[in-house]
This record gives structure tokens, sequence and C-alpha cells, in this order.
């Protein structure tokens, strides 16, 4: 037994109480423990608790601004002993154990109800904690391993959520995520915009021992492929080289991610229309969307980023006034497009859906050396693609996950407004992805970048030490399962820890993440 609950003081809430420990058991009162508090006498069911606060220490027979009590504190090195003195903790009230199952709590326990420490055993039914992605240990309970179930709809197609300072931890999370969908047979795409992933094919050269505590040895993974594209370049020595193709872009995307103005909007749309009616009566059917999203077998595609540019050109020459104003305006945006080298390359083939959506194998595609403006293309075309290959092969494609580095670069509060068609997009693929088994993974370092949307789309988040107010605000606002003692812990979260919140599980819980077996580009 760790002690008994306390007397309520003034302001005290519902789901909260405290507990009284004995200065022999000071030790065993540990914050994210979990306890069982048997109430005293009324026969309500026992509850479950969490300690979230404390240990806070008062004298027992002195008070504690007495001479006695702080000359025993200032004369710490000559004073015999302290006066006897006791320990209390908060406890976050999660609810009362029923027939070996959490339920509501409607009645909180009585003053001098047993508060006992839970054993492990019972723990990993309680909170749900089973699953095949094996993301780490219960804090506290070292022995105690937390995983994600792959084959909950509540859980990946539901989207996650990792979000962390700088060297918090989230790059190892991501990599553990990956390393076992891959391992429970989800193709995973990793949209990396830093080049962290790409050698996620060579096992890791760290932290070996800690990895064998959960079971698990440094390994790279089998079924890799880095692709780039083709006017970048790559850390991965035999990645493979891609191009954009112009026509696999949606129109409306294509000119919000050039930041095109309404006026120019209509112009280019009407351009791309223009096009596609002109083609050559013996020329072959327009690709279908389904034959373009593949990407395979596809040459004859219905029009260019070079034909486009022509077609604006000649226009331009034959306008006058703001109308020909505005398409110089957009034949300037997409000469800088252009001028990437990323579209419409010979001898390069596009990315295709179908050669990355494959079981078990992971993807990396590497933005690392591309411009803002091209990260966000090649991440607009990718998601497109993904989602129409899945929607187009129903339940015949292997279960997703697209993880998307950097999110905030990606979309953010300041460009929202502006990128209608794009939020659209990441809407359509959560709400109909889920029945397709296709999930996101949003990774950002600054949450407060992220608009509210994606917050919306992320049911599991995994959050790892935050320290700005701001980002920690951000985060707040969208995840109310989450204590205000759990939140203030965040900013003095160690390496690797992390609360996570998710629909698998009742209760948000604080995990140290495993280490990952794979390689990390720059860390090892």
């Amino acid at each position: 037994m760790l002690g008994y609950v306390h007397f309520d003081r003034s302001g005290m809430k519902n789901e909260r109480t405290e507990i009284l420990v004995p200065r022999d058991k000071v030790s065993q009162l540990a914050r994210n423990k979990y306890v069982k508090i048997t109430d005293s006498g009324t026969g309500a069911y026992p509850f479950l608790g969490r300690i979230v606060e404390g240990p806070f220490f008062s004298p027992e027979e002195v008070a504690r601004d007495s001479a006695l009590a702080q000359t025993s504190i200032l004369k710490g090195d000559s004073f015999p002993a302290v006066p006897e003195y006791y320990a209390v903790g908060g406890i976050e009230i999660l609810g009362q154990l029923v027939d070996g199952n959490v339920v509501g709590a409607n009645i909180r326990p009585a003053p001098q109800s047993k508060v006992e420490e839970l054993p492990a055993e019972e723990l990993q039914g309680l909170l749900n904690l089973s699953g095949d992605l094996l993301v780490g240990d219960l804090d506290g309970y070292p022995n105690l391993r937390v995983c994600l179930s792959s084959r909950d709809k509540k859980v990946i197609p539901r989207n996650i959520g990792i979000f962390g300072t700088v060297g918090s931890g989230k790059t190892n999370t991501a990599q553990v995520i990956i390393e076992d969908a891959s391992r429970a047979g989800y193709a995973v795409v990793v949209l990396d915009v830093e080049g962290e992933y790409v050698e996620m094919d060579q096992a890791s050269t760290e932290l070996g021992a800690a990895l064998r505590r959960f079971g698990r040895s440094p390994e790279g993974l089998a079924h890799f492929t880095v692709y780039y594209p083709v006017a970048g370049e790559s850390e991965k020595a035999d990645a493979t080289p891609f191009t954009l193709r112009c026509a696999d872009l949606d129109p409306l995307l294509l000119s919000e991610l050039i930041e095109a103005e309404e006026a120019q909007e209509r112009r280019l749309l009407g351009i791309i229309d223009e096009l596609v009616r002109e083609r050559p009566k013996q020329a072959k059917e327009p690709a279908t969307l389904k034959g373009l999203v593949a990407g395979e077998g596809v040459d004859d595609v219905p029009y260019t980023l070079n034909s486009v540019i022509g077609k604006t050109a000649a226009k331009a020459a034959e306008a006058k006034g703001a109308d020909q104003y505005s398409y110089y305006a957009l034949l300037g945006k997409l000469g800088r497009l252009n001028r990437t080298g990323a579209f419409d390359a010979k001898d390069c083939k596009p990315i295709s859906a179908k050669s990355i959506i494959r079981d078990g194998h992971v993807s990396i595609i590497d933005v690392s050396y591309s411009s803002d403006v091209l990260k966000n293309l090649v991440i607009a075309d990718v998601l497109r693609k993904v989602f129409e290959w899945k929607r187009a092969q129903a339940d015949n494609a292997p279960k997703t996950l697209i993880v998307i580095e950097e999110a905030h670069s990606f979309i953010s509060r300041e460009t929202i407004k502006r990128m209608h068609e794009t939020v659209e997009m990441l809407r359509e693929i959560a709400r109909r992805g889920r029945k397709r088994w296709l999930g996101l993974c949003f990774i950002s370092q600054q949450p407060a970048h992220l608009p509210t949307e994606i917050f919306e789309l992320c049911n599991t988040r995994i959050v790892h030490s935050v320290k700005s107010q701001a980002n920690l605000g951000s985060l707040k606002l969208t995840a109310g399962d989450v204590a205000e003692e759990i939140w203030n812990m965040v900013p003095s979260l160690g390496i690797g820890q992390a609360v996570i919140s998710s629909p698998q599980f009742r209760d948000p819980l604080v995990v140290n993440v495993r280490p990952a077996q794979t390689k990390r580009k720059f860390v090892e």
C-alpha cells in the first residue's frame, strides 16, 4: 500500500484527489505511476488513478514556518535531523474498475481510501497497450511495452501527428513507426525534406544495448528505395531520379502552389483546357487519370509545362493592357518553375504509384536539395497519385502510410488562406482514405505554424518535448483529453520521452520511445 486519500482542499476538481504518504514510502510516490484506490466503506467500485503531481513535502509535528522547521533546513550541515514529515501527491482519477474494465466515474473516493500501486500485468489490459507496432515502454514501468495496433482503423488510417522541438526525438519516433508499419505489411511513403531517412536500409550503430532491452537488434530495411527529383540530387548514391509531369498535377493545385493570382489562375486553367481540346484528331486518346497516376507506360500526356509556357507566351503577345500584364505575370511564374529542370524530363520516368505502393516496401522521396515550391509540388503529386491509385485499386492495394516531414513547410497558418485546394485534398484523403487503409503522418517542430485543420486530421498524437509556449498552446487547444498536469510535464520531457494520445488508449500515456533499429542520416 502506498498511502491514503486526503481530505479535499478548496478548489479541488471532480477528476482530482490527493494522497498522503508517510515518510518511509515517499520514494514510491512517483509521477506517472498508476494506482488503484479502494473506497473506504462506501461499497463503490475501486478507482483507477494516475499520480500527476508531487511529491510535495510538509512537516508533520510543527508548522512549516516554525523556527524548528526552518532551522533544520538552514543548518542542514549541522542540525541533527529534520522534523518528521509526510508527502502529498495529486492523483488524476481515470475511472472506476468494473469487471476488469475501466468505466467513467460519477463519484470520487472518500478520505482514508486505500491507495495501492497497480502491478504491470494488470495495467497491460486496462490501458489496452497491446499491438504489433512496438513504440516503447510506459514511463515508470520499464518492462511494460506500449504498442499501437496497425490492424485497428482508429490508429494509422485516422492519421498520426508527431510533434516536438529539435533534438527531442521525433525523427527517431517516426523511424520506429515506419519500421514496424513496414513489418506489418504497410507500404510506407516518406516525403523527406531534410534527407534524414535515406539510410534506413542500413542498421543503426547506436544504442544497441537499449534496443536489446526491447528484444530488438539493429537492422536495416530490406525493401527500400530512395527517389529524388531529376533536377536535384540525393545523399543516397543509388537513389532513383524521377521527373514531374505537368499533366499529372491538378491544375487548381498547380495554380495554388505557384501562387497565381485569381486572374492568372483563370488564364492558366483556360490555357490548359485549350491544350487538351487542341490535341490532334489522329493522336491517341488522352491518358486517363488512372493511367496518369499509375505513371507507367503513359507517354502521350495531354500537355507539358513547355507547351503551357508556349501557349501563355503566345497569348501574352496578342493581349493588351491589364490582360497582357496578367499573362506576362503568369509566364514569369511558370518560367521560374521550368527553370528548376524538374518537369517533363526526357529519358526519366515519373513516380509510379504502382511501384511505391507495395506490401512492406518503404519509399523515400528525397526532396532535401529542392526549392520550397518544388518540394510542395512533389508532395502534392505523390499525395494525389497514391490516393487515386488506392481508390482505383479498391481492396487490392496494400495498407499505406504517407509520412510528411516538416509538415509546417508544406502547409501553414500563413499560407492556408491561399491553399484551399491543398487543404481540401488533405481532408479528402483523411476522410476517404480511412476506408481504404490509407493514413497520413504529419511531423513538425513548429506546431504553432500548422493550421488547425491539420491537428483535426490527427487522431493519434505523439508529443515530445515542446518548450515554446506558442507551440504548446497550439497543441493544447486541439487535444482536450490531456490533463493540464500532463501538459506541464511536456517542456521537461527527456530525449525520446513523449505523451501519446490515441483512440486506442482510453487516456493519454507518457512513453519512453524505443530506439530505431535503422540508421538515420546526419546523426550517427
